[in-house]
């Protein structure tokens, strides 16, 4: 089952990749909204800024996805689906997390996935700490299936994590061109970024398999397109906040053989300005364009 959602890591190493870069590029302000250059300023500030909040946020959701989808496979085993023997590279280590089960005999199914105090994940280099529980309706194979995951004391790289979260499975074929699809929606998730900036996590999004569904096995011809929408509020330590719009105009498509974003657009808006990353026309390549009203920059990812 890890292979079916790969596509979190992808899009969260490129998310991360794009923000730290677009933080350098000076947008242009919204004349219709604002004629006050500092004003103008200082909102462009808080878009770039909210680019990167939204990276590390969505990054760290996507991790925890992947934590729940390999509790599943070690303890959910699906008799419908192949799976590979198991790469040891995407396991976290030999004695963490502490992984169990609750109804092995009947749905739903509780896994509960215990990290511990610090559980480095070899992979990515994260180290988690606390509690997943996660509640299966179903096989992760069968349409309509739900999980609903709780945290408890969770944090990851030392940050404490919160939130609501559910899974839905909309759909599975194991057609070359299919493969799984499913959603993802969080509710009031909340990430302490750093001292004294924390952030707020309400969005939805779909995930649909393109290709590479006849071969559960084999990862590394999966594609997927995501899209989705919702809010990203990050308050500071002295009371202000700022809110961040989310959407995704044209949808962001992945590949498990490429570390960055093939195509698509991500869009994020603020009371006073707008700037849409558009990350080309499907070539694995580092490069994306950044729009803010008539001016448009290439970055590097």
């Amino acid at each position: 089952m890890k292979s079916y959602f790969c596509t979190n890591r992808v899009l969260a190493w490129t998310f991360t990749g794009i923000a730290i870069t677009a933080l350098f590029f000076a947008c242009k302000k919204d004349a219709a909204k604002n004629t006050d250059p500092v004003v103008a300023e200082q909102s462009d500030k808080q878009v770039m800024a909210g680019a990167a909040y939204q990276a590390e946020v969505d990054l760290y959701y996507s991790d925890i996805f992947d934590a729940v989808a390999e509790g599943a496979a070690q303890q959910i085993p699906d008799p419908s689906a192949r799976r590979s023997g198991g790469d040891a590279s995407l396991l976290t280590t030999t004695s963490c997390p502490a992984v169990s089960v609750e109804g092995a005999l009947t749905w739903p199914i509780t896994v509960n996935i215990d990290f511990g105090t610090s559980c480095s994940n070899n992979l990515n280099n994260r180290v988690r700490g606390g509690k997943i529980t996660a509640v299966f309706s179903g096989y992760l194979t069968t349409p309509g299936t739900t999980v609903k995951v709780t945290l408890t004391n969770f944090t990851i790289n030392g940050k404490p994590v919160t939130g609501n979260i559910l899974y839905t499975v909309t759909g599975y074929t194991k057609d070359a061109k299919g493969g799984i699809s499913f959603t993802q929606k969080i509710t009031d998730g909340t990430v302490q970024l750093n001292d004294s900036i924390t952030a707020v996590y309400n969005h939805t999004k779909t995930v649909k398999q393109t290709n590479g569904g006849n071969t559960i096995g084999n990862p590394g011809d999966d594609e997927y397109d995501t899209e989705g929408t919702g809010t990203l509020v990050y308050k500071h330590k002295n009371g202000t906040s700022v809110t961040i719009a989310l959407s995704t105009p044209v949808k962001l498509h992945t590949s498990w053989n490429c570390q960055y974003i093939r195509s698509g657009q991500l869009k994020l808006v603020t009371e006073m300005v707008s700037g849409v990353i558009d990350y080309g026309a499907g070539d694995c390549d580092n490069k994306a364009t950044v729009t803010v009203g008539d001016k448009v920059k290439e970055i590097t990812l």
